[in-house]
């Protein structure tokens, strides 16, 4: 497994795999997430050139096997200490390279990035009805950090 920096060039193997995790997440959420098209080619390079935004491809010869959209996040105020996290927007394993050691392997890079950065934590949002993701999360040893609650007005 080699991992690459996303640039503008990954845009045709990185965009579609994007789609998939948001058709995931409408799946699972169609009240917060309405089923969308891949996101333009405009879109993605102003995605991608977003200050500390790091975007991580796991290729196996010429094929992009998962992805990672993350940005370095600066915790600077009286509450909380000179800090800087991890924070991963989006991650993706493409379904036929899961339970491969694809995504250990990924998130393995994503931690050496963190470090590298001199980030004290890795965070992350996932969604509880996501079992195979928490189940792979917890097989990491990631912890719950907190819980965000929901009260539905309608």
């Amino acid at each position: 497994m080699i991992f690459k920096l996303i640039d503008k060039t990954y845009y045709e193997k990185v965009a579609p795999l994007s789609l998939k995790l948001a058709e995931l997440h409408a799946s699972q959420r169609p009240d917060l997430f309405q089923k969308t098209e891949i996101m333009s080619k405009k879109e993605f390079n102003k995605r991608i050139k977003v200050k500390g935004f790091l975007g991580i491809a796991a290729c196996e010869n010429d094929t992009v096997c998962a992805y990672c959209f993350c940005r370095v996040k600066h915790f600077k105020s009286k509450m909380y200490p000179d800090t800087a996290s991890l924070w991963i927007d989006e991650i993706f394993v493409k379904e036929e390279y899961r339970r491969n050691g694809v995504g250990t392997a990924l998130f393995e890079e994503i931690k050496r990035i963190a470090k590298e950065k001199n980030c004290s934590i890795i965070e992350f949002d996932v969604w509880e009805q996501n079992d195979s993701a928490q189940k792979f999360y917890a097989a990491l040893g990631c912890k719950t950090q907190r819980i965000l609650k929901e009260y539905k007005l309608s």
